[in-house]
Order: C-alpha cells, then structure tokens, then sequence
C-alpha cells in the first residue's frame, strides 16, 4: 500500500480486497477527489466485463475503468434508490445498485467487502436527501400481428391450431384469421372454445372460424380431429400441458403424460397432415416450444425435456419433407403474459403496485437475464407464427426461431 497523502484513502484500501487489481490506481485516487470528500471504502469489483476502483465516499459512488479506455461512472448519493446485495457461494458477492437513471451491477466482490460496502453505501445514502426518480417508462406495447408494410397473405388457407382455447394459440388464431386463413380452434372444452372462437370474430371482421372439441392426447382424440378436418395447410402444434415438481420426486407416469401431450400429439398430427400438404406441394406445421427447451429448469426438467423433443421433432419432419414446397418449424417462446401471470406476478413482488410497475419488478429480480425486461405478449409470439405461416416464409424451415426477448443467453437455440 503506497503512502498517500490522505489517510482516508489508505486506511480504505486496508479494508479492500484488492487481489490482483488497485494498488497503483489508488495511488491516483486523491487526484479525483474534492479536498473535503472523504473515502469510506474501496474495493475492485468487476462492472460491464471490466475490473475496475469501485470508490464510496460521503458523495459519491464511483468507479474507475482501468486500461486502454479508462472511464469514470459516478454517482451522487442522492441518486441512489436502492443496494441489492447477493452473496455467491464462491466467495465471491455481487453488488446491485439502483440510481435514478438505471441499475449499476459490481460482481466479483469479496463476501466480506462486498457486504461492507453494501451497508456503507445504504448508511450514506440514507443522510442525502434523494432526487425525484423520473417516471417509470412504460412497457412498450406489442405489435399486431398485421402491422407493418409487408401483407402476410394466407387466404383461400385452412389453418389448424391446438390448444387455442385461450392464452398463446388464441392470439395465434387471431392472428391467423386477420392474414385471411380461415381457422379451426381446437382444444377440449366447448363452451371455451365457443367463447374464443367469438373473440376471434370480434377482432377480425368476417373471420372464418370453426371449432372441434377434442382431447389430442386421448386414443381417440387424434380421429375425432381428421373426421372433422381431413385436410390443412397450415398446422399449429401448441397444446401442452407444464407444471413444478422437484425434479428427483417425478414419478414416470407424469413423464409418460408430459411426452404424450406435448410430444405425441404433434407427432400425430404432423404424420396425419403433412402428405397432403406435400401432394399440394405447399403447406406450413410449426411446434410452439419454450426457452426451457434450451435452458431445462430443474422445477420443470420433465417439462423442459418433452419441449427439447419437440425442436428434434421439428427437425426430423422437415427433412422428411424435404424440397416439396412444405416448410417445418418450431417457435421458441419466453416468459409471457398469460392467463394467471398476473396473479404470479403479484404474488412474487406485491399485489398493490401497478402491473407496469409489478412486471418490471418481477423481470428485475425473477427473470433479469430478459433483454426485452417485460414479459411478453401472446400478440408478438403470434406475429412469428403468421409470418412462419406465410408465403414470406418460403425460405425458412428446419429451424427453431426465438420470440423470447433475449431470456436464453446464446447467439444459437
């Protein structure tokens, strides 16, 4: 530790971790300093991929880039709303700080530090009056399937789609509908579906839409559909059926019921559909999967498996049909506002905030890895489906495509 002229700044540094990192730019540190702004604590965390000075003084929060490109990132203490702090097993803590213009994230702290720095930084904060927070940016709203310049053209098309009762399958039938498809609902309950069948005549004026009560994943359930529809040339595969369960504690019939519903029953219907959609030499069959079919949660691996067999299926059906006009895909969707979400939602973070407020909490604390940090919306998972569903999407088959706003952290599914 050099000797410095200012003994606040070295007696902190004798509190830091500062492994590998520090010591020549706390030397520098007096330099960037009022003469009356006394340091508290120091540490050297790593901010935006960076190691870096973290500085607490009785003003400010700063930190100091070190390299080639050098920034400074300050922040007054009246700015500051909020300290999460997490301590990582590895020994190594994460320190989460919220301002009024954003979140400043610091990893790779000591346990140790970064509690200190936690509690230095709530006790300062505390003694400054705050700034006004600036009002809270609302959600961007979701796009309608048909909006845009280019038309997604699908009339004279009979679109079938499984489990569209409500939540994601009917927006995709809407959807469907307002491209000019006419539309079969499918799920087990009638008067749901005749409700939803209504909505979808609501929303598009003259919409074709039928309706067939079935259980896909009963024995009979499969005939009971092609009796109704023999033929389609768009398919939908979106029935299926999710749940927690602690994943040493499910049993195999629940394993049979998950790859029965979600698996079985698109595999029904691609072997029933698509030869017809081949001798046309046009048609679209698109399986509605999840993020968790790339990043298996262990509450819902029987879950998460049964929607990574579905990607392989996708696959497997397209090269069956290969260079005949028919196209095969699967559509990864990530966390999105369904029915019962809300009530999640609030229950996790507060039934009193508004639901902007109450989706912005719960995406910051219960899904920060969302790079669109709102839940999504049944509406946008929809849109790539019409498109996938179009003539636009000539080109596009075998793949497996993301409307899960940056929830999986990979460049590839």
């Amino acid at each position: 530790m050099p000797d410095g002229t200012r003994p606040d700044v070295q007696q902190a540094g004798e509190r830091a971790d500062l492994t590998g990192l520090g010591r020549p730019e706390l030397a520098e540190l007096p330099a960037r300093l009022t003469d009356d702004e006394r340091v508290l604590d120091v540490g050297t965390p790593m901010h935006e991929g960076v190691f870096g000075l973290l500085v607490l003084t009785d003003r400010r929060l700063l930190f100091l880039k070190v390299g080639k490109q050098a920034t400074e990132v300050a922040v007054p203490l009246r700015e500051v709303l909020g300290v999460e702090w997490k301590r990582s097993f590895r020994g190594r803590s994460r320190l989460a700080v919220q301002t009024t213009t954003g979140e400043l994230a610091f990893t790779e702290l000591s346990n140790e530090h970064g509690a200190a720095l936690e509690g230095g930084l709530r006790s300062m904060a505390r003694r400054h009056p705050r700034a006004a927070a600036p009002a809270p940016r609302p959600a961007a709203p979701a796009p309608g399937p048909q909006q845009g310049g280019l038309r997604l053209d699908l009339h004279g098309r009979r679109a079938v789609v499984t489990g569209s009762s409500q939540g994601i399958g009917l927006a995709i039938a809407t959807g469907l509908a307002s491209a000019g498809a006419a539309v079969v609902l499918v799920a087990r309950d009638p008067a749901r579906l005749g409700a939803a069948a209504e909505q979808v005549r609501t929303a598009v004026d003259g919409a074709d839409v039928t309706t067939v009560a079935t259980d896909l994943a009963a024995d009979d359930g499969t005939a009971a559909l092609l009796a109704a529809v023999p033929d389609a040339d768009v398919l939908v595969n979106n029935l299926g059926v999710f749940g927690a369960q602690p994943a040493l504690e499910i049993p195999d019939e629940e394993w049979r019921r998950y790859f029965d519903t979600n698996v079985l029953t698109a595999v029904r219907l691609l072997r029933a559909y698509l030869p017809g959609m081949r001798d046309r030499g046009w048609g679209r069959a698109l399986q509605i999967a999840s993020d968790s079919a790339v990043a298996t949660p262990a509450e819902m691996v029987h879950y998460g498996v049964s929607k990574t067999a579905l990607l392989a299926v996708s696959r497997g059906f397209a090269k069956e049909v290969a260079g005949t006009g028919v196209t095969v895909n699967s559509v990864i969707a990530g966390p999105t506002h369904t029915g019962g979400v809300e009530d999640f939602v609030r229950s996790l973070v507060g039934a009193d905030l508004p639901w902007d407020d109450a989706q912005r909490e719960f995406m910051r604390v219960h899904r920060p890895q969302s790079l669109l940090q709102r839940l999504i919306e049944p509406e946008e998972i929809a849109a790539m489906v019409v498109y996938l569903a179009s003539p636009l999407a000539s080109a596009t088959t075998g793949g497996a495509l993301r409307v899960d706003g940056g929830y999986t952290d990979s460049i590839l599914p």
